[in-house]
């Protein structure tokens, strides 16, 4: 699950990295259209995400029927999400205009977004396949196309970014048509793999699957995991906003520099899927679960504690593998030092939320990331970065405030919740 996720964010390293040489102007057009499409990518993703627990309590009781109804109801959820979704990327251009993004960045921004809405429906399909896999305990699959989804974009990039076999150099419109292409076969490909195991899960008649409260009943789990994902990455995205207003310089370092934390936080991120998957699986047949979910938690602490030690250490080399530009390079090594110190709060939030719920809890996270981002770590950056004196690295400040808090009130509603056995959904 770990190699899985990872393998998902290097994408983004590699499409940063191999648009890198075009210059600050076309990585902060990249960034800015993959902080707005993402941002509303998110949403539909978590929301889908939010169904973990159905799965995989299903089949830790050996409910093979009602783990056939709720793939096929996720199937019908994630082209259902997909149409707002794809209309939101539309608009991506317009609102980063409206957001003040720097002027130079807003046509391959908007490019970069209305592109990537050609993949979206392919993607969410492959999340629900992907996720139903993993409450299966089934992690290998989804894992191998992620690994050959790489391969896949790393050769697309290279043909279409500049110029490769075919003297095509299309820069950020080939980048995105990289990722949309990739995103587009990589259901198709899962599905082929994993038929011998799905063939099993027969759909229930369509007038069962499209029942409105059932459906409503999944939504209604889903969505509070949808906010919890949305808020923290809105978050992010937020504190890359107030980068755009310090400009091209500030938003390029940023997003250089949250790009190579987005690669340390998929270890913890991957060990929250899996515990989520193991924790339901054993409430689903009636055993204890607690033990599992700490022994996740102390993981994800312990790996982003050594992940913060290289940060602080090897902050300028990290960022000279992305872009040579002085101002930048200078810039978003004073950024990975700030990180390091957020790395174990970091940690620490994911992998409990993701052990709640598995534990049937998808609401206490939504809440907490409300609180801890939003109530303070966005209004704390605002008024450090750009109020104040502090710019960019205040900003970054910032967001340790927030996950400090998010960390500290996840694991205490965990304590709770273990207490009292968990919730069935």
């Amino acid at each position: 699950m770990v190699l899985g996720q990872l393998g998902t964010t290097l994408m983004g390293v590699e499409d940063l990295v191999m648009i890198g040489p075009l210059g600050e102007r076309a990585v902060a057009s990249v960034g800015a259209g993959n902080l707005w499409a993402f941002g509303v990518l998110v949403l539909g993703m978590g929301t889908l995400r939010g169904l973990d627990p159905v799965y995989s309590q299903a089949h830790g009781a050996g409910d093979v029927e009602r783990g056939a109804a709720a793939l096929a109801r996720g199937l019908v959820l994630a082209l259902l999400l997909s149409i707002p979704v794809v209309a939101l990327h539309l608009l991506g251009g317009p609102v980063l205009q409206l957001l003040g993004q720097p002027a130079e960045v807003i046509p391959g921004a908007t490019t970069y977004t209305s592109i990537l809405a050609l993949g979206v429906p392919f993607l969410m399909v492959y999340v629900v396949i992907a996720q139903f896999l993993q409450g299966l305990g089934k992690m290998v699959l989804p894992m191998v196309v992620v690994i050959v989804g790489n391969l896949m974009n790393i050769l697309l990039n290279w043909v279409l970014i500049g110029g490769g076999i075919f003297g095509l150099e299309l820069g950020v419109t080939g980048c995105a048509l990289s990722t949309a292409i990739g995103r587009s076969i990589t259901p198709v490909l899962l599905l082929a793999l994993a038929w011998p195991i799905l063939k099993e899960y027969r759909p229930p008649p369509l007038s069962v699957v499209l029942e409105r409260a059932e459906l409503l009943r999944l939504m209604r789990l889903g969505i509070p995991v949808g906010l919890q994902y949305g808020l923290e990455v809105w978050a992010f995205n937020a504190a890359g906003l107030m980068m755009g207003w310090l400009g091209t310089t500030a938003l390029a370092a940023h997003i250089v520099a949250l790009n190579i934390t987005s690669v340390t936080f998929m270890i913890p991120f991957g060990l929250g899927i899996a515990a989520a998957t193991r924790v339901g699986n054993l409430l689903g047949a009636g055993k204890d679960w607690q033990l599992s979910g700490w022994v996740a938690v102390g993981l994800g602490a312990a790996w982003m504690s050594m992940s913060g030690v290289v940060l602080w250490v090897f902050s300028e080399p990290l960022v000279r593998l992305y872009i040579s530009n002085p101002p930048v390079v200078a810039l978003a090594a004073t950024l990975l030092p700030i990180a390091a110190l957020f790395q174990l709060c970091d940690g620490v939030q994911v992998v409990s939320a993701g052990v709640l719920r598995g534990a049937g809890d998808t609401t206490t996270p939504a809440f907490v990331c409300l609180v801890g981002f939003w109530g303070l770590g966005i209004p704390a950056g605002w008024w450090l970065g750009i109020h104040g004196d502090a710019g960019p690295q205040g900003v970054w400040v910032a967001l340790v405030v927030g996950l400090s808090v998010v960390a500290v009130l996840l694991v205490a509603r965990l304590w709770w919740l273990g207490r009292r056995g968990g919730i069935r959904v």
